[in-house]
């Protein structure tokens, strides 16, 4: 029985994984498959990138469910149903709640400190 050859690559750091999974996931998106951790993991090791398996199992808890093409686009899905629960309100409710005015807290500004930058603009 042959073993299988250890996967000798570094492994990839957070910001590279992230945009990997995130490329991975665009990819199954516009071929309209489900985005799981295997379809990921299988894109992303055919792109000679390796990535820490949790990854893609975030991905795809943070992905699933969700219609990817709404993300895109910004919309969150709920357009329409809370701007018509806002104008059915009576105008006495929206008397009651009206916003406060925003009191502005000024700090007391700090003298500068000469912090010496080792020669830097000298």
């Amino acid at each position: 029985m042959a073993k299988a050859a250890k996967d000798t690559r570094p492994i990839a750091d957070q910001a590279t994984s992230e945009t990997a999974c995130t490329y991975a996931a665009l990819i199954l998106y516009e071929d309209n498959q489900d985005i799981d951790s295997t379809k990921l993991a299988k894109i992303i090791k055919a792109a000679n990138i390796r990535v820490e398996p949790i990854w893609t199992k975030v991905f795809e808890k943070a992905l699933k469910g969700k219609k990817v093409g709404d993300l895109l686009h910004g919309s969150s899905g709920n357009t329409g149903s809370t701007p018509a629960t806002q104008t059915t309100a009576t105008p006495a409710a929206a008397e009651t709640k009206k916003p406060e005015p925003v009191k502005e807290v000024k700090k007391a500004e700090e003298p500068e400190e000469d912090v010496d930058m080792g020669g830097l603009f000298d």
